[in-house]
């Protein structure tokens, strides 16, 4: 590309001089001939003062003037004879012009000739010649040409070395620009173009850095979805592997109770999957009035059985008022989900879910009775569940995203021993009066 630049600087700046200089050299070679006719014609202007009115009756030879600019100079009568000077002996054509009183200025092949007409007493009566070689006009005209080319090649370097100059400055930030869509294609969405001086290039790295933020979003929920899925699909996958087993031990007089059992639960299946792509693809999240008491109902239905065949109570307080909350239903209840599958799966003793109300918020807070879990030494370092003596697991990781998509903030009360983890959530209507 540099080279490309270079050669299009060089081009206009050559096409430039060219425009200029032919012309330039046009108007130099003009004046310069224009300026030695003068000096030729100004030489016989002196030398016909000098002639005297009787040159042609008087007996004294005529002298005429010399100069050092080999001018040559001849006077012809009013008859076109040579009388004096160096000249041909018989008027020429620029001769004969004069004779009818004009100044005749002509250029031959190797010299320019000017005659000037004598008068007195309002007649003419003879004619200055003056001749000289157009060497001399015409070396001044190729030094003046040389000149010129000379400061056209120098224009032209310097034109070269700015080019150079401003075609490393171009290439420079649309090579960062190429660097960054390579590093962009192999999946680098970490990319930052500097800016540049050239307007244009920057709103494209900008467009190309907004692009890869953009695109960062689009993987990073991608890839969330299939470990928040496998997460949240691996116990009813579970369980509804455990009521096909156990029906298959134990028949039922009705086997359509299992099937429709299997039915319900691969619905629930679909609608986790459904909602998981939602929340992983959507930047953000659509907010509605939530009513808890239907939240809690839905986490009963769905956590009762299995914290019945563990052996474990499970205790969701409710109250007489349940307060609306501002959110979406189905990501509060997948947060609640992952908080009670992590006491069931890490915790001991009786899991309970209950809710404190404010003017403006609602926390919901998830206790159980286990040893509890050490909290993250990092910000980046994930928190786990309970007992695990090692930081591991995708569960609070998980709620934190679908808290903060609500939105909401969760919280760790208490780490242990007897874990309590908060999710407040803001009101979407005052207290009853």
């Amino acid at each position: 590309m540099r080279r490309r630049i270079l050669a299009a600087i060089l081009s206009v700046t050559a096409v430039a001089i060219v425009l200029f200089g032919v012309p330039l050299a046009l108007v130099v070679q003009r004046f310069v001939d224009d300026d030695a006719a003068l000096r030729v014609e100004r030489a016989a202007v002196l030398a016909s003062r000098q002639v005297p009115a009787d040159f042609a009756t008087s007996n004294d030879p005529v002298e005429l003037p010399t100069n050092s600019d080999g001018i040559v100079l001849a006077l012809y009568d009013h008859a076109g004879a040579l009388i004096a000077g160096s000249g041909p002996t018989v008027a020429d054509a620029a001769t004969t012009e004069a004779l009818g009183n004009r100044i005749a200025d002509v250029e031959l092949s190797d010299a320019r000739v000017v005659a000037v007409p004598v008068a007195a007493d309002e007649r003419v009566i003879g004619v200055i010649r003056a001749e000289q070689s157009t060497a001399a006009s015409d070396s001044r005209t190729r030094r003046i040409i040389a000149l010129l080319a000379a400061l056209a090649v120098g224009v032209l370097v310097i034109g070269a070395a700015i080019g150079y100059v401003l075609a490393g400055r171009l290439a420079r930030p649309v090579r960062r620009l190429r660097d960054a869509a390579v590093d962009l294609g192999d999946g680098d969405f970490t990319i930052d173009v500097p800016r540049s001086s050239v307007p244009e290039l920057d709103q494209a790295g900008q467009a190309l850095t907004a692009t890869a933020r953009r695109l960062d979003d689009l993987v990073s929920r991608e890839r969330s979805f299939s470990a928040d899925a496998s997460h949240q699909l691996r116990t009813p996958i579970a369980g509804l592997r455990a009521a096909i087993e156990t029906e298959l031990a134990f028949p039922r007089a009705d086997h359509t109770e299992v099937l429709h059992e299997a039915i319900s639960d691969i619905d629930r299946l679909e609608r986790t999957i459904t909602e998981l792509l939602t929340i992983a693809r959507t930047s953000e999240i659509a907010t509605a009035p939530v009513v808890l008491a239907e939240v809690f109902a839905e986490i009963e239905q769905a956590w009762q059985g299995r914290f019945a065949h563990a052996d474990r109570p499970l205790t969701i307080a409710t109250a007489r008022y349940a307060p609306t909350v501002r959110g979406s239903s189905s990501v509060l209840r997948h947060a609640l989900d992952v908080l009670v599958d992590n006491a069931l799966r890490h915790g001991a003793g009786e899991v309970r879910v209950d809710h404190t109300v404010t003017e403006t918020t609602v926390t919901i807070s998830v206790t159980d009775e286990g040893p509890g879990f050490r909290t993250p030494t990092t910000q980046d370092e994930p928190a786990p569940h309970h007992d695990d003596t090692s930081l591991h697991g995708l569960g609070l990781p998980l709620a934190h995203r679908l808290v903060d998509a609500l939105p909401g903030r969760l919280t760790i009360a208490r780490a242990a021993p007897h874990p309590q983890i908060d999710i407040v959530l803001q009101r979407t209507l005052p207290p009853p009066t």
